[in-house]
């Protein structure tokens, strides 16, 4: 088996973290990815938030052990045939950003914190590649640890998505602490979890579908429980109820005696349960059947459509240009230049440099999309957009650094010290200055481009002194960005010469 028809993807989820390894067999239709191996481990990160959002000693613990076992499995696997993806805790524990280097280390490979709607998008697109492709509308619903996707789309398009901030092991850490369930303390968890749905309940009853779909653990479980005790093929209200008086009965959910019901689930049935009923109350869902694959399988495919040339960034990207009415033809310039001037300064390891090199190339074609603001401090509005747009296919960490980098395109360096994460990403901003000044005049002239050299923290810019005189007021402003980034302190030492 060729190592390069293997990819897999790390899912580091509220409630478990998830590995799937696939194999891509390609065939005259296309390709399709098929399991090849699986692990799981029950981290419940989200059960780790102290009342400060922190994520404590013990949460942490139990998730680096896990990730130290998948780095073991993954040791033979290229960067790019790997994709780590982190939700919902991780969007919101205080002390995330530090975990994560820490986990990154453990695991081998780098971890990205998407947002919910990106989440959404996966979670879809893996659940689509397991649905029937019959054009009909469905409703997909994943309730992990601490947060819940709601999508509805046909076939392999989504048409609504949404993240709504409750799950499974936030309600259950909330109203069933101690593992004790009676009545009362149900009816408020689902009430709260009703009230987190409640906002986008009318859109997705307007929108309507023509079937639903659980995916994940929760929807896994109460579907085999409902089928196991009470005969019921799909999930529904009468299987719901049946379940919740069970539990009832119980008192506590060490007590409950449900056929099917698993060791690694019991913990955070109930909180499932009742953001179950949530959804089926608020969105006005009567039936739901089961889908095995969800975040984990639209990872790979996600993967397998970036090798293919189908990567959503470079959609997202192409779509917002096109929103924002960019001037695509000197967009393009200032690219291949910027480009140009990251290439020869660039140093590091191969993977981290086509990437860095990347995250350039989408800053700079987006860097004027605030422009539909307003011209004055349009790098600003750039960088806001950016930062804060849904933009699927890209990570939190991806949308940060092209956001500094779109800030850093014109004015004063100080607003970005502090910020900026390495000397590389201060050469992105660099190589994006350097051909914005190029291209001031906006037309199809192609300037030389000048010599960068990047080394050990001096950097020094050379033009050729014919062009440079010929140019008077390019060569002003070359000069002028030298002294506003000796200025800055940026760099040990920062030249502009003419040669």
């Amino acid at each position: 088996m060729s190592g390069k028809s293997l990819l897999a993807a790390v899912d580091l989820g509220s409630n478990s973290f998830r590995l799937l390894i696939g194999r891509v067999e390609s065939n005259r239709i296309g390709a399709q990815i098929l399991p090849l191996d699986s692990l799981k481990e029950p981290v419940r990160l989200a059960a780790g938030l102290d009342a400060k959002g922190q994520l404590d000693a013990d949460s942490q613990r139990r998730a680096l052990g896990a990730l130290s076992r998948f780095a073991e499995r993954l040791r033979s696997f290229r960067p790019e045939a790997v994709r780590a993806v982190a939700t919902n805790t991780l969007r919101v524990a205080r002390n995330g950003r530090h975990f994560l280097g820490t986990a990154e280390a453990a695991l081998g490979f780098p971890i990205e914190v998407i947002s919910g709607l990106e989440e959404a998008r996966l979670i879809y697109l893996g659940a689509a590649h397991a649905l029937p492709q019959d054009g009909l509308d469905r409703l997909v619903v994943d309730i992990g640890g601490g947060s819940t996707e709601c999508i509805i789309g046909a076939d392999y398009t989504p048409a609504l998505l949404e993240s709504a901030g409750t799950g499974c092991v936030t309600l259950t850490q909330r109203y069933f602490p101690s593992g004790a369930v009676d009545a009362e303390s149900f009816r408020h968890a689902c009430f709260h979890a009703r009230d987190v749905f409640a906002p986008i309940a009318a859109t997705y009853r307007r929108r309507g579908w023509q079937y639903a779909v659980g995916t994940s653990g929760s929807a896994k479980a109460l579907a085999q429980l409902c089928q196991l005790n009470f005969g019921v093929d799909e999930l529904n209200r009468d299987g719901l109820r049946g379940i919740l008086d069970a539990l009832l009965a119980a008192g506590h959910i060490d007590k409950l005696r449900l056929e099917g019901l698993r060791a690694d689930r019991r913990p955070v049935l109930a909180g499932g349960l009742a953001a179950m009923f949530a959804v089926f109350e608020e969105l006005g869902v009567d039936s739901m059947r089961y889908c095995p694959a969800a975040l984990r399988q639209g990872v790979l495919y996600d993967l397998l459509g970036r090798d293919a040339g189908a990567d959503m960034r470079e959609i997202t990207v192409a779509q917002m240009v096109t929103r924002h009415a960019v001037d695509v033809a000197h967009a393009n310039r200032v690219v291949d230049s910027a480009l140009a001037l990251f290439d020869q300064g660039a140093r590091g390891a191969a993977e981290l440099l086509a990437h860095r090199r990347d995250l350039l190339r989408w800053a700079t074609r987006l860097a004027e999309i605030g422009m539909t603001i307003s011209h004055e401090d349009y790098h600003k509005h750039s960088a806001y957009i950016v930062s804060n747009g849904d933009m699927p296919g890209f990570s939190q960490s991806e949308q940060a650094m092209m956001s500094r980098v779109a800030l850093g395109q014109t004015g004063g360096l100080r607003k970005l010290k502090g910020l900026v994460a390495d000397e590389l990403e201060w050469l992105m901003v660099l190589s994006l200055r350097l051909a914005t000044i190029l291209h001031r005049r906006r037309d199809d002239d192609v300037p030389p481009s000048p010599a960068l050299f990047f080394r050990r923290g001096k950097v020094r810019v050379e033009m050729a002194g014919a062009w440079a005189k010929a140019h008077p007021l390019t060569d002003e402003s070359l000069e002028n960005e030298a002294a506003i980034w000796r200025d800055a302190g940026v760099f040990e030492e920062f030249n502009y010469q003419r040669i």
